[in-house]
């Protein structure tokens, strides 16, 4: 019963249901590979979207003799070509450099104050939370806006670390590539076709692996994994994810029972 009247009291927020949304990524293809689908379903809607790309992807290659700083330059005019082409309103890119060297404090900072610019209504990012996830830019971009979501509309935080805070908080926070997703965003087959496009514009990421290149094996992937998430909301395609409102993120533990958040 107690269950049923926190869900009902304080539901995840729906997520097509608000006007400006945020992306944060790890890396420069991560958004597209992770929820380009639902970028493509938002920006049908008229939705306003923001990029924001942590790092510089310089150890995204497999050919020893293309130097990172040359990889850094063609992986940010793939991930320009990929937003645009999914239709985002905004990218930025904060230059981190790939691999995780970098502070996690400076980057929780950068994070936050491009956060409070962007202005968001939800906050998409990847779930730093997932048992298997070990990519340490994965894990410490996922904490970094973990961390701070909550914080941007607070003015003298936001002031102190030398910006402007935005003027409401966010109603939330959704995390994809996560292994226990609670809300779902249903697709139509040119939200698919414009990831799948996207996701092959990140040309200096597409490796062969013997007969198939990762764009065969990510549309695979792709299918498969929306039509799981699909069928649990009636349809062929969808994307899911670990969806809290503001009000779970602090003092709320209850939240933490899978029967609130969803399971697999």
């Amino acid at each position: 019963m107690f269950k049923l009247i926190f869900k009902l009291a304080l539901p995840a927020p729906k997520l097509l249901n608000y006007e400006r949304y945020c992306f944060v990524a790890p890396h420069p293809d991560d958004i597209e590979i992770g929820a380009g689908g639902t970028v493509a379903r938002l920006k049908a809607l008229g939705k306003h979207v923001t990029y924001i790309i942590a790092t510089d992807g310089r150890y995204g290659g497999e050919t020893p003799d293309v130097l990172p700083e040359d990889l850094v330059i063609t992986r940010e005019a793939e991930a320009r070509a990929a937003a645009a082409h999914l239709g985002a309103d905004e990218i930025v890119m904060l230059g981190f450099r790939d691999g995780g060297r970098y502070g996690q404090a400076e980057l929780t900072d950068q994070i936050a104050l491009a956060l409070a610019k962007a202005a968001p209504d939800i906050v998409f990012t990847v779930d730093h939370l997932v048992p298997t996830e070990l990519h340490m830019d994965h894990l410490r971009v996922g904490k970094a806006v973990s961390d701070v979501f909550i914080h941007i509309a607070n003015h003298h935080y936001i002031k102190d670390l030398g910006g402007t805070a935005c003027e409401k908080a966010p109603a939330g926070i959704a995390y994809w590539f996560t292994d226990r997703p609670n809300r779902y965003v249903r697709l139509k087959k040119r939200d698919f076709d414009r990831q799948v496009e996207a996701v092959a514009l990140h040309k200096s990421q597409m490796f062969a692996y013997g007969k198939k290149t990762l764009a065969d094996m990510f549309r695979l992937l792709t299918i498969v994994r929306q039509l799981r998430f699909g069928l649990r909301r009636f349809s062929l395609r969808a994307e899911g994810f670990r969806v809290l409102a503001t009000l779970h993120a602090h003092g709320a533990p209850e939240f933490c029972e899978k029967s609130l958040l969803g399971k697999y």
